[in-house]
């Protein structure tokens, strides 16, 4: 992949930082892509994988809160800004996620935050119970 403007990567920063974590946050991922009127960037916390014990193999959300007026402070003019609460299709990997359309430093982006990581994605983090301690996969 190739990587991004540095303008596109600092936002994608900016907005991690407005997630908000209720625990010890997992790694978060981004994904991104140009489109011919933007860019699409797509936010999430990564699950975290239980080794050992009863739940060995089970995955977990990172829980988090997202500062919606942080968020939108990065963009002017705003252009879309709307909260998915369930997944509209059994295929719909974005799931539930809050979106937002506008411009950062005049470009056009669509940033997600992904209330969960899509499936395809594998686990950021392992909780080793043996051991008892978090593994950062990436």
């Amino acid at each position: 992949m190739v990587e991004p403007p540095a303008w596109l990567a600092q936002l994608a920063n900016q907005v991690a930082a407005c997630m908000l974590p209720a625990d010890n946050l997992a790694p978060v991922g981004c994904h991104y892509c140009e489109v011919e009127d933007g860019w699409e960037v797509t936010i999430f916390a990564s699950r975290t994988e239980i080794v050992g014990g009863h739940l060995d193999g089970k995955t977990f959300a990172s829980a988090f809160a997202l500062d919606l007026v942080s968020l939108q402070q990065l963009f002017n003019p705003i252009r879309e800004y709307y909260w998915q609460a369930l997944s509209m299709a059994p295929d719909d990997e974005l799931g539930p996620h809050v979106a937002i359309v506008g411009d950062h430093l005049g470009h056009q982006v669509m940033v997600r935050v992904l209330a969960a990581a899509p499936d395809r994605f594998e686990s950021g983090r392992f909780a080793n119970v043996y051991e008892a301690r978090l593994d950062d996969a990436w």
